[in-house]
């Protein structure tokens, strides 16, 4: 798979695609919506994904499988370009108007109908044989409750630049190695971009949903539970995705910090002022 071959869709809306591009996927959600018995769903949430959404739908298009998949689109307050995206494609959307990631994806799950659940990103283009990859597995292995792997990043406009291409290479070694020492390293490792769950062991379980002061958000959460429920198996297959954004000292991702939470204001703004005069008394 070659990611820069994706390049041509970046930053574009479904207006901007060539006629056969456009009537290629709005065909591929035609014939998705004629799959009665899916055994795997692909979620993918939805926030603010307009420059990546139209290349992240064109490699779902490209998957190659004889295993009948849907896919379900979380739109979680997303904007209106990313939403306009969606519906200009025909693609199957659900709302959560509750905000936040674990949100969105307990959505999916309880709208999936797949005995597989495949846990999709916006910002991210997948292998062509990725659903096999990942799925087939499971039925290969009773005991079998997750797959997961190891994404590689990209440059802006799905390029891949020398550096970027040794720090993928650094980063496999990184998390082959951190995933190999153990049940607290890899669970500290393991990634949503890249993982499929059985959904009968994840229904029980759910996504947490207050995860405010968890750091490494929903994903070392849920490995963790599942690793109660059953095995798990690392798949190598080619995933990129957008670098994650930055980290502040000790604190977690910063959709999962409460600086980005929505608050009340002016509550904000009557604390901060009693503060000011408790410290002049």
């Amino acid at each position: 798979m070659k990611i820069t071959s994706y390049q041509p869709f970046f930053g574009i809306s479904p207006k901007q695609l060539n006629d056969e591009d456009f009537n290629r996927l709005t065909t591929y959600f035609q014939l998705l919506d004629s799959v009665e018995k899916p055994v795997v769903s692909l979620v993918t949430p939805v926030y603010r994904a307009k420059e990546t959404l139209v290349g992240h739908i064109c490699s779902l298009a490209n998957l190659k499988t004889i295993i009948p998949y849907e896919v379900i689109f979380v739109e979680n307050n997303a904007d209106t370009e990313s939403l306009s995206i969606l519906q200009q494609l025909g693609a199957k959307v659900v709302s959560q108007p509750e905000q936040g990631i674990t949100h969105a994806r307990q959505k999916g799950l309880e709208v999936a109908r797949g005995q597989i659940i495949c846990s999709m990103d916006p910002d991210t283009i997948y292998d062509p044989y990725y659903i096999d990859h990942m799925v087939l597995p499971f039925f290969e292995e009773e005991d079998l409750v997750l797959t997961y792997s190891v994404s590689k990043s990209y440059d802006a406009d799905f390029q891949l630049s020398r550096k970027m291409k040794l720090r993928n290479k650094l980063k496999e070694m990184y998390f082959r190695m951190k995933m190999a020492k153990g049940f607290t390293s890899r669970i500290k490792h393991i990634r949503a971009v890249c993982m499929a769950i059985k959904k009968d062991a994840l229904l029980p379980i759910g996504y947490e949903t207050d995860l405010r002061a968890v750091s490494g958000c929903d994903d070392g959460m849920l490995a963790m539970h599942l690793h109660t429920k059953g095995i798990f198996q690392y798949v190598p297959v080619d995933v990129y995705t957008a670098l994650p954004p930055k980290r502040e000292p000790g604190k977690p991702f910063p959709f999962c910090n409460e600086r980005f939470i929505n608050t009340n204001t002016p509550l904000e703004d009557t604390y901060h002022s009693l503060e000011i005069e408790k410290i002049g008394q």
